[in-house]
């Protein structure tokens, strides 16, 4: 049996000018994907750094259960002198899991490739790949979509959307679509609180 995942922020301030968070209060009941949408600065990467420890509250705190958590970042950070496999297996021994995920994230080919020879979408969905192969309780996935094309990003949002159903997934995007393709929970991130957006929100600005 699947054990709760739960994260909780407890009073949260952050900042660097001036504050990001103040007095943060959030709970994610529920596993699945949560969409963080919200104008660039607002703080949504600095809100996945602090889940994931990178950061600290300068108050307040950030509590969770996840033993371990996947944090796809902006940039790949693959290592360059590895093949794509090799990236994948930094993270894992599970060779199978990674060949699968290749398979699925339309890579098989390339696993001994270097990255230098990947196209940016390519590179992109690699990093995930790993990311995925990583298999943290919480997953943390800061535009992952960028470069991918949309054929391909619809087979990988189904793909996410069943690897998520036990855990938390926090998902930052600047893009409605894949926010309404993919989520269970939609907020927009403004003024120290996550406002909950409902979908059909979307469907009626776009009428």
């Amino acid at each position: 049996m699947n054990q709760k995942i739960t994260l909780q922020f407890h009073n949260v301030t952050f900042g660097y000018d001036k504050p990001l968070l103040e007095q943060f209060q959030f709970s994610f009941e529920k596993e699945g994907i949560y969409t963080l949408l919200g104008k660039s600065g607002c703080g949504k990467t600095t809100f996945l750094k602090l889940i994931s420890g990178l950061l600290l509250p300068q108050s307040g705190s950030v509590i969770h259960s996840a033993k371990k958590i996947s944090f796809l970042f902006q940039e790949n950070r693959l290592l360059p002198w590895l093949t794509v496999l090799d990236n994948l297996l930094i993270v894992t021994k599970d060779r199978q899991y990674c060949l699968f995920l290749l398979k699925e994230l339309d890579l098989l080919g390339t696993e001994n490739k270097m990255p230098s020879a990947l196209s940016g979408g390519m590179l992109r969905r690699v990093a995930l790949a790993r990311a995925l192969a990583y298999d943290g309780d919480i997953f943390l996935l800061d535009e992952p979509f960028t470069g991918i094309d949309t054929e391909r990003k619809q087979h990988i949002m189904l793909l996410l959307q069943k690897k998520m159903t036990h855990k938390i997934c926090i998902f930052v995007t600047h893009h409605i679509q894949e926010a309404l393709s993919v989520s269970s929970h939609i907020y927009t991130l403004e003024k120290s609180t996550l406002k909950p957006v409902s979908p059909s929100f979307f469907v009626e600005e776009s009428c």
